[in-house]
């Protein structure tokens, strides 16, 4: 037995007279670009590039967390002659810049990463929980950082020691 190939009527059997790279007389196949995506997301990418040279916050490292607090302390807003008004700045520092600054700052660090963030996370809602537990700072703790917010009702039931069965 032979082993031939047949054709269907009307087609041509293949050809080895025609080159790997195209069919005679066309020339070789032109080599094919990036696809329009890669094209669009470079040109983003440079003008993205482009428009935030220019931007102070992103050629300039940040400033740390002690230098902002120490800029806050010490800034020429805080320069006074009249005492009350400094003692309304250095009260105002310590009560509002001082506290927002650390949040701040630790927010932004464990952002930085996924596994910071999953371990800061549930250490924050412990210790928002701890704090809200004391009278006049737990006027300043949103419910919604403290564990009571985040537990389950069926959970939060079965914690707190009351069944639905009445006592046992």
């Amino acid at each position: 037995m032979s082993a031939t190939t047949s054709t269907a009527p009307g087609e041509s059997a293949p050809s080895a007279a025609v080159p790997a790279a195209g069919k005679a007389g066309w020339g070789p196949v032109p080599e094919a670009g990036p696809p329009w995506w890669t094209r669009l997301a470079r040109g983003l990418a440079s003008a993205t590039t482009a428009a935030v040279t220019g931007c102070r916050a992103a050629v300039e490292r940040p400033v740390t967390l002690a230098e902002g607090i120490e800029l806050a302390r010490r800034g020429d807003w805080t320069v006074s002659e009249h005492p009350m008004v400094r003692q309304v700045a250095v009260a105002h520092f310590w009560l509002v810049q001082a506290p927002a600054l650390i949040v701040a700052g630790v927010l932004g660090w464990a952002s930085r990463t996924p596994g910071r963030l999953w371990t800061v996370g549930p250490l924050l809602v412990t210790v928002a929980s701890v704090l809200d537990q004391i009278p006049v700072v737990g006027l300043v703790v949103p419910e919604f950082v403290t564990w009571s917010y985040w537990t389950p009702t069926g959970l939060s039931t079965w914690l707190s020691g009351s069944s639905a069965g009445g006592a046992s």
